[in-house]
C-alpha cells in the first residue's frame, strides 16, 4: 500500500472524468480537502468510501489500494485486510483525541464560569490552577496541530480570520479596560465617569461578554477540528487563552485585599496568559517546520 501511487492513481482518474475535487467529494460524501489529502499522499481513502470511489472513477477496489491498475488480486486483498486493521486503529486514536478534547473544552467553561463568579478551584491558588489548565490545553493543542499536519493560519478562509480578528481584538480590549480601571481606581479617579457602584457590575460583564466570545469561537473551532479532522487554526491559539485570561481577572477582582495586590495580579496573570500563548504558537511553527525538512 503506498499513498503516494494511490493518490496519484486517484487524481488521474478524476482529471480523466474531468471532475474538480470537490465535485468528486460531494459525489463521495467527503470535503474537497480530503480528496486534496489523498492526491497529495498525504492520507488513505477510508475503507468506508472505497466502494463509491470505485464505482464513481470506475477503478476497482484492488487497484485503488495497492494503487496501480490490474494489480496482483491476491497481494490487493491483503493490502485491504492491512487497510482496514490500519484504520480501525487510526478511528480509535482519533475517537480518544476528540474525547480528550471536548473534556479539555468542558474543563476550561466549567473553571472560566467560576473564575467570573468568583468560585474557588483548589484553595486559594486558584490562580495557579487557571494557568496550569490553560498550559495542559495548549499543550493539546499543538499536538493536535502537529500530528494532523496542518497548516496553522486559516489561509483564504474570510470566517476564521474573523474568528481570528475578533479573539485577539476581544483581548486587546478586555486587557486595556481591566488595567485602566485598575489604574484610575488606584488613583481614586473613577472611570469614565461612571458611580462608583457601577464600576464592579461594568467590567465584569465586560469579561462575561469577552469570555462568552471566544467560548464560541473555540466551540466552532473544535467542531471543526472533529469535522474536517483537522489540527487547531490560529484563532485557537488565541481565543483560548483569552478566555482564561477572561477567567483569571474575574478570579482576581473577587479577590482583591490591597492595591499593591491588585497590580502584581493583573501584570503577572496577563504576562504568563501571553508568555503561554506565544509559546504553542512558536512551538507549532518550529515543529511543522522540522517536520517539512525530514
Amino acid at each position: 500500500m503506498d499513498k503516494k501511487k494511490t493518490g496519484e492513481l486517484i487524481r488521474q482518474a478524476r482529471t480523466g472524468k474531468k471532475y474538480t475535487q470537490t465535485e468528486l467529494g460531494d459525489l463521495i460524501g467527503v470535503t474537497n480537502k480530503a480528496v486534496s489529502r489523498w492526491e497529495n499522499g498525504e492520507s488513505f481513502p477510508d475503507i468506508g468510501v472505497l466502494e463509491r470511489l470505485s464505482e464513481i472513477l470506475e477503478i476497482k477496489i484492488q487497484d485503488i489500494v495497492v494503487g496501480e491498475i490490474q494489480a496482483d488480486h491476491e497481494t490487493a486483498l491483503t493490502e485491504i485486510v492491512r487497510l482496514a486493521k490500519l484504520q480501525n486503529m487510526v478511528t480509535r486514536k482519533k475517537i480518544l483525541r476528540y474525547a480528550v478534547g471536548i473534556i479539555l473544552l468542558l474543563y476550561s467553561a466549567v473553571i472560566g464560569c467560576c473564575g467570573l463568579k468568583g468560585g474557588t478551584m483548589i484553595g486559594v491558588a486558584s490562580g495557579a490552577v487557571y494557568i496550569s489548565s490553560l498550559g495542559v490545553v495548549l499543550l493539546f493543542m499543538v499536538f493536535r496541530s502537529v500530528v494532523e499536519r496542518e497548516c496553522l493560519l486559516p489561509i483564504g478562509n474570510k470566517v476564521y480570520k474573523g474568528m481570528l480578528l475578533l479573539s485577539f481584538a476581544s483581548g486587546i480590549w478586555i486587557i486595556l479596560v481591566t488595567g485602566t480601571i485598575i489604574v484610575m481606581t488606584g488613583r481614586g479617579i473613577t472611570p469614565f465617569h461612571m458611580k462608583a457602584a457601577s464600576v464592579g457590575p461594568f467590567i465584569e460583564y465586560q469579561l462575561i461578554a469577552v469570555f462568552l466570545v471566544n467560548l464560541a469561537i473555540t466551540i466552532m473551532d473544535f467542531y471543526r477540528m472533529i469535522v474536517e479532522d483537522r489540527g487547531i487554526g490560529l484563532e485557537g491559539f488565541i481565543s483560548i487563552p483569552v478566555l482564561y485570561l477572561a477567567a483569571l481577572y474575574g478570579d482576581m477582582l473577587h479577590r482583591l485585599s490591597s492595591m499593591e495586590e491588585v497590580y502584581e495580579m493583573f501584570f503577572s496573570r496577563t504576562m504568563v496568559v501571553i508568555i503561554e500563548a506565544v509559546i504553542s504558537i512558536i512551538a507549532v511553527v518550529v515543529l511543522k517546520k522540522a517536520q517539512s525538512q525530514k
